[in-house]
Order: structure tokens, then C-alpha cells, then sequence
């Protein structure tokens, strides 16, 4: 009777284990092998407000890196067309359920970066979160500062 249980959790091991591993190599399937990255380009987000450059033309192969010289935490939000491919080790940037990347929260004096692979135009928001703390009321409204990302 115990080695009935034993099988049966075992066999309930490996089918948990073969379900993670199946949602594991989706994701894969959206990052390309690093061997395609071909150069990297800077982008910062400022305190003051703003992009600098607001838009950037780059190569499939080219990491965007995004500087966050803001005194806040930040999260970008692509617009439009989605980044849905990507070559390996993306930096503040997950999978969503809808197969987009999109960025964790960036803590301020940290970069985030995704690697472009498709050719096309990315719009993407860059977003303060409202601060604020027990004594001090938040502010009203969030800010955003939009950027564009042109894929040839």
C-alpha cells in the first residue's frame, strides 16, 4: 500500500515538474540566443522630466539600455506595438500573460535593458510612481514622459 502512495507521488512530482517546464520553454521561445546582440545604446530618464534621446533608431540585434536618473522609482509601458521577442538576459523586464515584455519597477540610480530583435516602431511611456508618505499627502497625478524606439 505504501509504495502505491510513493508511485502516485511520484508520478504527481513529474507532472507538476513536466507542466513548469512546458510554460518555462514558452518564454524561452521569446528570447533569442545572445549571440544576435549587436551593439548597445544609452537612454536616460531624468529627474527634471524627460527622455534624452526621446527617440532612438537602432538595429534587430541592439540592447537598449534605460538609465534611471530619476529621484523616483520608474516603469516603462510599451504603446501600441508590444515587444514580444527579445534576445537573452533582459534586465527589469518580465512576460506578461499576453506575451509582452514589460518592466518591473526601476529603482532610481538603476538601468533596465531589453535587447530589440523585431523591426518596427516601439512608443513606450516612462511613469513615476506617486510618492508620498504618512505625513505628506501624494500627489494627484502620475507623470509621464514618452519615448519611441525605431527598430530597422
Amino acid at each position: 500500500m505504501k509504495s502505491v502512495k510513493v508511485v502516485a507521488l511520484v508520478i504527481i512530482a513529474v507532472l507538476s515538474l513536466m507542466t513548469t517546464g512546458l510554460q518555462a520553454q514558452e518564454k524561452k521561445d521569446q528570447i533569442v540566443p545572445e549571440a544576435n546582440i549587436k551593439e548597445t545604446k544609452i537612454i536616460r530618464l531624468h529627474y527634471m522630466g524627460g527622455i534624452t534621446p526621446p527617440e532612438l533608431k537602432v538595429k534587430p540585434g541592439t540592447t537598449v539600455v534605460w538609465v534611471n536618473d530619476s529621484r523616483a522609482m520608474l516603469e516603462l509601458q510599451f504603446e501600441g506595438k508590444q515587444v514580444t521577442l527579445a534576445c537573452k538576459s533582459p534586465v527589469h523586464f518580465n512576460i506578461d500573460e499576453n506575451g509582452s515584455f514589460i518592466s518591473d519597477r526601476i529603482p532610481q540610480d538603476s538601468v533596465a535593458s531589453l535587447c530589440f530583435v523585431e523591426k518596427g516602431e516601439f512608443t513606450y511611456v516612462a511613469r513615476k510612481a506617486p510618492s508620498g508618505t504618512a505625513d505628506q499627502p501624494r500627489q494627484q497625478s502620475v507623470k509621464e514622459f514618452k519615448g519611441k524606439i525605431i527598430v530597422e
